[in-house]
């Protein structure tokens, strides 16, 4: 039969049609978008990329932060599986190391092995859950549907199809034997003097904070971990409130005291002060409150730390001109270490008595993906403060990036205080969407100014929440969602590209993206802390100030050795590490296994029970008519 003439033939060929038309007018708008690029980098770009083509390492710095010539580093990666067989759905995840060391000589020279027997050798983690699936909306929060206060519909149902595809929890349990993993490499008896992990910090902080908030949850019934007793003592809504709110270093001053951050930092200056008490005056003077409405947002914090707000009690009294906090609440950080350890050391236990009920219950109830998440976070916490005390650096690198803050937040930002000149915002709509696009672009049409590798000038991961004021009031900025600026001082972000093929220079890596932490001793210098204006409360007059930090013009020594240690971690010679980084390649690699075995034992266990003649009635009516049909539809191609 003639296509042309067929009903089915005229349609697939329209259909045809319409997606080649389609494809071919995205790539033409695309075309056009990078040629409005065209100047950019002699324009400004070129101010905020610094290539590192013949940079060695510093000896006096490596001496400096480490305090050893010989370092043993760690990447992390993980991997996730859910799998349904017949009314259940089972969820497992794990992460697993890549261990090696670099050795940096006088002349700045470096020697790089790597852990060989990676298999044998490995200290991975992982667990494994089978629940009902009528069950699985008890423990992932993230399929409930919510008002806007927080409250959820009970009255909507759930397809098992619907739930086996939303799932999230797998995911959760995955980021948390990231995070805890990366916690036991950092606090062992030989601890990682450098940790990498495929996460970017930032955003995991951000998303488990906004995961665990008590506005957005009901702490009594969707948190398994409220009392779960800690030495003794059960874990209360309050510590849960405030554990996940205490998080920066007094030495660099964060959180700081501002916005939502200033209750938390009355806290963690009361933990830090002799007695646990000070004055008003003192508080003043430590926080640097320097005008009448500031003070009187601190009276307003203060009183909100006596009565309690929301679920969380008063966590300090006060006694005549003192505020002291109150003893239940001094030992927080210590109590979240423990309850890290405890919880998570069941989770992932390797002692086969433990069942996973012993696992994932706590006093019978199911832990969440709250709970998850509330977990990870400390475990995070607990890593970074980890890193900070030992000089241990910590940082994330994300292969595959859609983000776009460099354009629509840091510039714009910049430009509108008068701090950097130059940007996108006159080419609006007629760039490439990503910063990614944008630098990949720029660094194949500009490649004889710009050698790999090359990185862009670090910035504050507090510049993604950040936006020119939205009245447009010179000098002022605001909150990009809700008028909320994101903690700063304790993440940067850098992009950046590591080589490019020998017989063709045109033929460049990927650009890809770390976040790493900030380091007091090293970074707290006004040169390069730029002081922004935050109109906080609609008080022009008042503004809260916030300190982000921007490297542009100024040295940056932890910069300058991360960009020669990515170099000397990727390679020529394998394709899939063209760019990228050898220890999360072959943490990758690991993962990879473990999910294959783990795949085959999970499958066979549902081939098992299928063929076991006890239970062959059973299994007719608890299968699912779509599992059922495929079953028959498989049967019948194979015959």
């Amino acid at each position: 039969m003639d296509d042309d003439s067929s009903l089915i033939g005229r349609r697939l060929k329209q259909t045809g049609g319409l997606l080649l038309g389609g494809a071919q007018k995205q790539v033409k708008d695309y075309k056009g978008k990078f040629e409005s690029l065209r100047g950019v980098y002699d324009e400004f770009l070129s101010k905020l990329l610094t290539s590192y083509h013949s940079a060695k390492f510093n000896p006096t710095f490596v001496d400096k932060f480490f305090g050893k010539r010989k370092l043993r580093f760690a990447g992390l990666d993980g991997t996730v599986l859910k799998y349904d067989v017949f009314d259940l759905l089972i969820f497992f995840a794990g992460a697993y190391p890549a261990f090696g060391e670099i050795e940096i000589d006088d002349k700045g020279e470096s020697k790089i092995s790597y852990d060989e027997k990676f298999l044998e050798h490995g200290v991975g983690i992982s667990s494994v859950l089978p629940v009902y699936i009528s069950e699985v909306p008890q423990i992932d929060q993230t399929l409930l549907v919510r008002s806007e206060n927080g409250e959820v519909d009970h009255s909507i149902s759930y397809s098992d199809s619907w739930v086996v595809d939303n799932s999230a929890f797998a995911d959760f349990m995955m980021g948390l034997s990231e995070f805890f993993l990366g916690y036991q490499l950092v606090s062992s008896e030989n601890p990682v003097d450098i940790l990498l992990h495929d996460r970017v910090f930032s955003s995991e902080v951000a998303s488990f904070y906004a995961e665990t908030s008590d506005f957005r949850l009901d702490l009594d019934h969707e948190c398994g971990l409220i009392g779960y007793k800690i030495d003794g003592r059960p874990l209360t809504k309050t510590e849960w409130v405030y554990a996940r709110r205490l998080f920066g270093n007094i030495n660099i001053g964060t959180p700081a005291a501002r916005g939502e951050f200033l209750l938390p930092r009355i806290i963690i200056e009361l933990m830090n002060a002799e007695g646990n008490s000070l004055t008003r005056d003192e508080l003043v003077e430590r926080m640097g409150l320097d005008n009448e409405f500031r003070h009187a947002r601190l009276d307003k914090e203060l009183k909100k730390g006596i009565r309690g707000t929301g679920e969380a009690e008063g966590v300090f009294v006060r006694n005549k001109e003192y505020f002291v906090l109150k003893p239940q609440f001094r030992d927080l950080k210590k109590r979240m270490g423990k309850l890290v350890d405890d919880v998570c050391g069941r989770i992932f236990s390797t002692d086969p008595e433990i069942s996973y009920e012993e696992r994932f219950k706590v006093n019978g109830r199911w832990l969440t993906t709250s709970d998850l998440a509330f977990l990870s976070l400390m475990a995070l916490y607990l890593t970074i403060e980890k890193c900070w005390e030992n000089h241990i650096l910590l940082v994330g690198v994300a292969k595959d990036t859609s983000a776009r803050d460099l354009k629509r937040q840091v510039l714009p930002v910049l430009n509108f205080v008068g701090r950097f000149q130059g940007g996108f915002t006159d080419r609006r709509e007629d760039t490439p969407d990503t910063d990614r696009m944008i630098l990949q672009w720029v660094s194949l049409q500009e490649r004889e100014k710009l050698k790999v590798p090359w990185a862009t000038v670090e910035y504050d991961t507090a510049f993604k929440t950040i936006v020119p004021h939205l009245e447009r009031t010179p000098g002022l900025v605001s909150g990009a969602r809700r008028n909320q600026i994101a903690l700063e001082k304790t993440f940067l972000k850098s992009y950046f590209q590591l080589c490019q093929a020998s017989s063709e220079p045109k033929l460049r890596s990927n650009v890809l993206l770390y976040d790493r932490l900030v380091y007091p001793e090293f970074e707290n210098q006004s040169s390069n802390i730029v002081f922004l204006k935050h109109d906080y409360e609609n008080r022009p007059d008042f503004p809260e100030p916030v300190e982000v930090i921007f490297y542009e013009g100024q040295e940056n020594q932890i910069q300058s050795f991360i960009l020669p240690l990515f170099k000397a971690m990727t390679s020529m010679s394998i394709p899939e590490l063209f760019g990228h980084l050898k220890p999360l390649y072959i943490a990758d690699k690991i993962a990879k296994y473990h999910f294959g075995q783990v795949q085959g034992m999970i499958a066979s266990t549902g081939n098992w029970l299928m063929n076991r003649p006890d239970l062959r009635e059973f299994l007719f009516y608890l299968s699912s008519f779509r599992e059922r049909r495929s079953s028959h539809e498989q049967s019948r191609r194979n015959t």
